[in-house]
């Protein structure tokens, strides 16, 4: 049984020296001289990066193969992460570093084609040249998809149409969208710091919130071969598909201008158009109920690496009490539906 890992990070160098110079959030801001640094989302919301962290974010080469290696992975999409994603960088700066990291991206994969595969970095801000750098990736570097994030900042997502090229483009080319989390630009997450608005609770909200309003504003209906794929056992999202559908029901539901009306219940398009991964929730009562909400064959492997141990992650579920059918379903077999 192969272990294929749908979300494990990288850094570009560019990036970093990037977000070292800005004034603006996000940035990173040097702790020690030794390369230790705290990301800082905004003034109240930040993660310490330590030296270690970065030099495993900014390795694709041997040392990560190495960590794959020991900790029984033997294939990882990477994707670029920077603080709330190249979305919510100044235009073209982000249309730049998106396209550094997939070039970048492309070298490792290439010198390690059996290992890694990569999900592209897009600037959504520029519609028609991100269509472009979408195809370039997938059709020209191979890339299995696009990961993006929850909100670009400014209180936008990807239920606003000035993006829908950008999900068309997905549905044509028939590759996920990695729907990632990001801090919520609701300020009333970020009163607690990182414990409130990071990866405990408000980036799983905000991506469900994300999801929630594409599939509000009929983006499956007019996408409806649009795949999702959330991270963290759904972010939320397979815990609430009876509620979504009942307020969707209720005929005296106030919805704002106008109800949606919408082809399918929002639990339908949950089971139809997303899958789920593993990544970062490594509680099985959870996992079994993922299962049973969603299907087996929706559920994919995944780390989150280098922000949580692959040998653990691993572990969790090869290790587990699932029968050994479903066990590898997740972590091998259902990825083929992505020609993995």
């Amino acid at each position: 049984m192969r272990v294929i890992d749908f979300e494990a990070h990288f850094f570009t160098n560019d990036s970093v020296d990037y977000l070292k110079k800005r004034d603006l959030f996000p940035l990173l801001e040097a702790t020690d001289r030794a390369g230790s640094y705290q990301l800082k989302f905004s003034e109240s919301v930040s993660l310490p990066h330590p030296k270690p962290l970065m030099d495993r974010l900014l390795d694709l080469g041997q040392g990560r193969i190495n960590q794959m290696d020991q900790g029984g992975v033997d294939i990882e999409i990477l994707s670029m992460t920077v603080p709330s994603g190249i979305e919510c960088l100044d235009n073209p700066d982000a249309t730049f570093l998106a396209r550094d990291a997939n070039d970048e991206l492309f070298s490792a994969i290439r010198a390690n084609p059996s290992r890694l595969k990569g999900f592209a970095a897009i600037n959504p801000h520029d519609a028609l040249s991100g269509v472009k750098e979408l195809e370039r990736a997938i059709k020209q570097l191979g890339f299995v998809g696009w990961l993006t994030h929850s909100n670009f900042g400014k209180n936008e997502y990807l239920d606003e149409q000035k993006f829908w090229p950008l999900l068309e483009a997905a549905e044509s080319l028939n590759v996920p969208i990695y729907l990632h989390p990001s801090v919520p630009v609701i300020p009333e997450y970020t009163k607690y710091g990182f414990a409130s608005a990071g990866a405990g609770f408000g980036f799983q909200f905000d991506t469900a919130l994300c999801l929630m309003r594409m599939i509000l504003a009929g983006v499956f209906d007019k996408f409806p071969k649009l795949t999702i794929i959330l991270g963290h056992l759904g972010e939320t999202m397979p815990f609430l598909m009876e509620r979504l559908d009942f307020t969707y029901r209720r005929q005296d539901m106030p919805y704002g201008k106008d109800k949606p009306r919408l082809d399918r219940l929002p639990s339908q398009v949950l089971k139809e158009n997303v899958y789920v991964t593993t990544s970062g929730r490594f509680y099985q009562p959870a996992l079994e109920y993922v299962i049973k909400a969603m299907g087996e064959e929706k559920i994919l492997f995944a780390t989150d690496y280098p922000m949580e141990e692959m040998s653990g992650a691993v572990s969790f579920v090869r290790d587990s009490t699932l029968p050994t059918t479903i066990i590898t379903k997740i972590c091998e077999t259902n990825a083929r539906v992505f020609d993995l």
